[in-house]
């Protein structure tokens, strides 16, 4: 995030929440439910951590549906988390 997007309160790019380095940017918790919603139809939150990478906080949840397939959500909490 430039300084222009920093003075005008852009939001930092977000990922596909692969990982880390592709975090989805979230300003609170029902953003990442909002999120799961909308991009992980049939998946349903069935772990939550919270990692710190880079000395980045981040929540990672582990989705599962019903035939037992997961998928690994990185979502990016540094907005909010810890302010």
């Amino acid at each position: 995030m430039g300084w222009l997007d920093f003075l005008f309160g852009r939001k930092k790019k977000s990922g596909d929440g692969s990982s880390a380095a592709q975090a989805v940017v979230v300003s609170g918790i029902a953003e990442e439910y909002q999120w799961i919603r909308l991009n992980c139809s049939g998946f349903m939150p069935h772990m939550q951590a919270l990692k710190h990478i880079d000395g980045k906080p981040y929540d990672v949840l582990t989705l599962r549906n019903e035939s037992g397939e997961e998928r690994v959500v990185y979502f990016d909490i540094s907005n909010f988390f810890g302010h």
